[in-house]
């Protein structure tokens, strides 16, 4: 009986204490359920009330903003949502186009009531101005009354207009100035190339200090003749050099005082010289000079002379080439005369003529262009020198001076071509009004004299400069008529920059009968492959831009059309490829990638480059 009794206790004590501990776990899930419940709640009673979309139904037809001729045409179009059927009070829904610089308001989209529902369409044709290339179309909803919007829908981005990628004289900043206009220049002037020459001044065996023996006056006179003959220097430089013998090699420094003193010399002689950056060198223990000299030595026959060099070209030290070169039998001869030559200074200088004009006639060139100057010169002197000077500046005061002397037709075309290209060097359209009015005016003034298509030509390409693009287009096409019986060359330049004109025209089939005609330069492949890409015909295409590229890699243009390619061929990885080569080889393209809807798909990948 007790021990029953005991167990009972044991039994109903084990069961309160399993009573009281489902009850406390009881009381922490409901505690816990509850704060979870209250924190839910007070979150959905945080969370901000959702405002319904009044733009998110709303379209653009066609998808991209493309250019038409002149104009931009487009459909906007769009539904208010369901939950509700009209816009709040004092809003509107507008249309704006935003650029950098610029905007324009488009005005209101009317939302119609039907069938319950809030129906909006516009229809919109607006006239394309440059800003607009990379512009946003927006639709917005308007608070009318604080002029802010409420929500902004970017229906587009950017313009796609690869008609207006053709090359016909404009340039991103950035690029390499293209040159416009064309010269009429004799075809019997040869061009002003550099000429160099080498002059070597001895030395005494050991010694740094100047000689004024006769070899060095000698070669100091043919060094003036040089300069007389080619004033302009583009280089000089002085090596120094010691000959193999013992007495040469005792200090690594003979050449530098060699090449310096012969500097200073230069200087002393030739004052013209000292504001010339001057390049200074030496060779000390080389058997170069020597196989140099060796070369124009007449003492040895071609096959002793060959001896001789498979020594100096082996791998061995140059002690031990000295050492197997004076074992032979005829060295030391070859050596008497060869060593006093390397003890010099050797001077390698570049250097072009005066305007292409030496001795008197550069002379004369300087008389004429002083303020009350007298010509000695013929017209081809002057024609040379115009043709020889690279500063537009100076060509255009040559071209002034000339037109005094001999006032022809082709002198007052190639100063008007002067200016044209002067324009393009000034970013300020104010600047480039005024050599533009110049280049008019001469260009008259040769129409009055002569009329002839070099003069046509060039009024051609300066309206298109100014933006009259048709009044250019039927200037150059009379320009054409007269060239094709008189100069070949011209006809064909004005047959391309014709096809460039019709592709900007939208006349893409014509402007390739335009470009079925020799083709060299970069820019008219690009030209070509542009008319040949809008047309959908992608592999002439390609075969054009590939050829641009090989043209010039620096121009970029070839890369970007390889790119338009692949991006409508929906090879995204390769037209990134060759944006990134578009951009390496020319920078400024980069602007013209991120404003391109073509490129939309890959446009943060080049960014982010």
């Amino acid at each position: 009986m007790g021990l029953g009794k005991n167990v009972q206790l044991k039994v109903q004590k084990i069961t309160v204490e399993l009573q009281t501990t489902l009850i406390i776990k009881r009381f922490w899930v409901i505690l816990i359920f509850f704060i979870w419940a209250t924190e839910g709640l007070g979150q959905q009673k945080r969370q901000p009330k959702v405002l319904p979309s009044y733009t998110g139904e709303s379209s653009l037809v066609p998808r991209v903003l493309t250019l038409e001729r002149d104009s931009l045409r487009f459909q906007v179009q769009g539904l208010l949502p369901k939950s509700i059927a009209r816009l709040p009070r004092n809003t509107s829904l507008d249309l704006r186009l935003v650029g950098k610089k610029d905007s324009l308001d488009l005005g209101e989209v009317e939302v119609i009531q039907e069938g319950g529902l809030g129906l909006y369409k516009r229809k919109l044709a607006i006239a394309y101005l440059p800003w607009m290339e990379g512009a946003s179309l927006r639709l917005e909803l308007l608070d009318k009354k604080a002029g802010k919007p409420l929500e902004i829908k970017v229906l587009a981005q950017g313009v796609r207009a690869p008609q207006l990628l053709v090359r016909i004289g404009q340039f991103l900043p950035g690029e390499k100035i293209p040159e416009v206009g064309w010269y009429k220049l004799p075809e019997n002037i040869p061009p002003n190339r550099p000429e160099t020459a080498i002059f070597h001044f001895l030395f005494a065996p050991g010694k740094w200090e100047w000689s004024s023996g006769l070899s060095n006056e000698l070669e100091k006179k043919r060094l003036g003749d040089f300069l007389k003959k080619f004033p302009e220097v583009q280089n000089l430089q002085l090596t120094g050099l010691q000959s193999p013998e013992a007495a040469e090699g005792r200090s690594s420094q003979l050449g530098n005082l060699r090449a310096e003193v012969a500097g200073k010399k230069l200087i002393e002689f030739f004052p013209n010289l000292a504001g010339l950056s001057i390049t200074y060198t030496s060779r000390w223990n080389d058997w170069f000079d020597f196989r140099v000299a060796l070369s124009n030595y007449e003492g040895l026959s071609e096959a002793r002379k060959e001896t001789f060099n498979q020594i100096i070209l082996s791998e061995d030290s140059y002690l031990e080439k000295g050492a197997r070169l004076r074992s032979l039998p005829d060295f030391a001869k070859v050596s008497s005369v060869l060593y006093p030559q390397l003890r010099s200074v050797k001077v390698e200088l570049t250097a072009r003529s005066y305007l292409g004009l030496t001795g008197q006639k550069a002379q004369d060139l300087r008389e004429a262009l002083r303020p009350q100057g007298k010509n000695r010169l013929s017209l081809e002197d002057w024609e040379r020198a115009a043709a020889g000077s690279e500063d537009l500046e100076e060509k255009g005061f040559l071209y002034s001076k000339m037109i005094q002397w001999y006032p022809r037709s082709n002198l007052y075309s190639n100063l008007a071509v002067v200016r044209m290209r002067q324009a393009q060097e000034f970013p300020d359209i104010g600047s480039k009004e005024v050599l533009w009015e110049e280049a008019e005016r001469l260009l008259d003034q040769a129409n009055r004299i002569q009329v002839s298509p070099l003069t046509l030509a060039n009024q051609g390409q300066l309206k298109v400069l100014q933006g009259e693009y048709w009044e250019g287009y039927k200037l150059l096409s009379d320009a054409s008529v007269l060239a094709k019986g008189e100069d070949a060359s011209l006809a064909v330049g004005i047959e391309l920059f014709r096809g460039a004109l019709d592709v900007r025209r939208e006349d893409f089939k014509l402007s390739l009968l335009r470009f079925d005609v020799p083709i060299s330069e970069a820019k008219d492949f690009f030209n070509k492959g542009i008319a040949f890409y809008v047309l959908g015909e992608y592999m002439a295409a390609t075969t054009a831009f590939e050829a641009s590229v090989i043209q010039s890699r620096e121009f970029g243009y070839g890369y970007y059309g390889l790119a338009l390619v692949a991006s409508d061929l929906g090879q995204q990885e390769s037209a990134l490829l060759y944006l990134q080569k578009a951009i390496a080889y020319n920078p400024a393209l980069k602007q013209k990638v991120l404003a391109d809807p073509t490129f939309e798909k890959i446009r943060e990948q080049v960014s982010a480059d």
